[in-house]
């Protein structure tokens, strides 16, 4: 269970951090201040979500909510650019409530 909330923090903060990236662009291309703001501020928490994986394997509730809380302010920063981040983000977070503690 733990490896698949890495995989899919991975995949999440990788298509984040591409999400991210055109959206900063876009708007250093269009003159907009606030989208290059939150197109950037979402490139960073993408690449936070991607170590927030790993460290579920130690402290599973804190980057559970860590990645559920960069999955759905990614959503309402970027819009529809951050879906498949959103939907690869959300399952992992939820996945780290359910790893289970070795004896």
């Amino acid at each position: 269970m733990k490896t698949w909330v890495a995989i899919l923090a991975i995949l999440g903060g990788l298509a984040g951090i591409v999400s991210g990236f055109l959206v900063t662009a876009g708007g250093a291309v269009f003159g907009e201040e606030e989208m290059t703001d939150s197109g950037a501020s979402v490139f960073w928490l993408s690449a936070l979500a991607i170590f927030l994986g790993f460290l579920s394997w130690k402290w599973k509730t804190i980057a559970g909510i860590g990645l559920i809380i960069i999955a759905v302010y990614g959503f309402f920063a970027n819009g529809l650019f951050f879906t498949i981040a959103f939907i690869f983000l959300l399952i992992a977070g939820i996945l780290s409530f359910r790893i289970k503690k070795n004896a």
